[in-house]
């Protein structure tokens, strides 16, 4: 419910920008500062989880947390100051930084692709839904939607029948010699794959809809629906995740080359393939983060998997935030279809790491499971 609630405010403003703009007086290009600015939040707190669990429950951070969704969520929807509305989107990314670095703490922990596909589908879910209401409804209704779904996530949280583990807090290490030079590789090989798949996936939600719009001739309701395709994509994706018996290696494989073929079909087919192209290629990006991810441990071994996980989780905010908001400098020049060929750059540049990165396996002692935590029964 959380990774729902903190993931609707994602999908409206890329897909309600190029109608929206209009609103607070400014061009297309503008929504690269808002891109920039929920980036920049977003990265400054990208790897809080462990500072915030030595001070306060998991509990009680990811209910003031959802609180403060609620509020910000509120004054984006209802301000028509641009100001406002970056400081705004400026602090949508700080509270959504911090809930996302928790459950990425959780998760390489956990190490459970079927748990990560659940949390991160949801995470679709969220965006999906963001842009759909926009269409349908409003930008403030959008918004008004976010917000409630903070405020139940906060409700939730907070409930004492939430079961949340204990040993997210871990000590605090240092790898030591050889250790740390054996993790050089995996770790390079790790951020990489992360940073082009992630850059990917936020570009692809902030401006396929200028992209069909203004490149592809689509209708403002047209593009705006595509954009929640590809968060359904995601969605559907990520949610039967933990069905797949493919092992993980095998589905960092095939969703890799499935994004570049389905960019390739993007480029070179009708108009009217690419409304829905967007969708496949949701549904081909939906596996990659959520199982790079959860196996952490399993490239660098699991006494670094948490710094792994933080340096991951910080390397992906600032390589959608670079790629997103520059992006704009490019639209404003070259025009909107060249959204389509930076994207198909970044999933080539991107493809070779993650092959690699399918194909790294750390061994272990075989006592090294034993403090492994279980997931909670009923967390939100």
């Amino acid at each position: 419910m959380i990774y729902l609630a903190m993931s609707t405010p994602l999908g409206l403003f890329g897909a309600a920008w190029p109608q929206e703009r209009q609103q607070f007086g400014q061009s297309s290009g503008a929504l690269g500062l808002l891109v920039l600015a929920y980036g920049i939040g977003r990265l400054s707190t990208a790897a809080t989880a462990l500072p915030i669990l030595r001070r306060v429950p998991i509990r009680l951070a990811n209910t003031v947390l959802c609180v403060l969704f609620v509020v910000a969520d509120l004054v984006a929807g209802f301000g028509r100051n641009f100001v406002v509305l970056i400081v705004c989107f400026a602090v949508i990314g700080l509270l959504t930084g911090a809930l996302d670095s928790l459950g990425a703490r959780f998760q390489t922990l956990v190490r459970n692709v079927g748990s990560a596909g659940l949390m991160f589908g949801c995470y679709g879910l969220g965006a999906a839904l963001g842009p759909a209401m926009s269409a349908v409804f409003s930008w403030t209704a959008g918004f008004v939607l976010a917000a409630l779904l903070a405020l139940i996530a906060a409700l939730l949280a907070v409930r004492p029948q939430v079961e949340w583990p204990d040993g997210l807090c871990e000590p605090r290490r240092t790898a030591r010699g050889s250790a740390a030079k054996s993790q050089t590789v995996p770790l390079m090989l790790s951020l990489l794959a992360v940073a082009g798949f992630c850059a990917l996936e936020a570009t692809t939600a902030n401006w396929s809809a200028t992209y069909l719009e203004g490149a592809r001739g689509a209708t403002a309701l047209a593009a705006s629906l595509a954009v929640s395709g590809f968060w359904v994509g995601i969605t559907l994706g990520r949610l039967v995740l933990g069905q797949l018996r493919w092992a993980p290696s095998q589905i960092l494989r095939v969703a890799g080359v499935a994004v570049v073929v389905t960019l390739l079909l993007i480029l070179v087919l009708p108009s009217s393939f690419a409304l829905f192209g967007f969708a496949a290629l949701g549904l081909a990006l939906a596996g990659i983060f959520p199982t790079l991810l959860s196996t952490t441990a399993d490239r660098v071994g699991r006494s670094a998997a948490g710094r792994v996980s933080g340096q991951q989780l910080i390397t992906a905010n600032l390589s959608a935030t670079c790629v997103s908001a520059g992006l704009g400098l490019f639209v404003a020049r070259l025009g909107p279809q060249v959204i389509a060929l930076v994207l198909l750059a970044l999933s080539l540049c991107a493809l070779p790491a993650l092959i690699l990165c399918s194909r790294l396996q750390v061994e272990e002692p075989p006592d090294s499971d034993v403090h492994r935590i279980r997931p909670p029964e009923h967390a939100p």
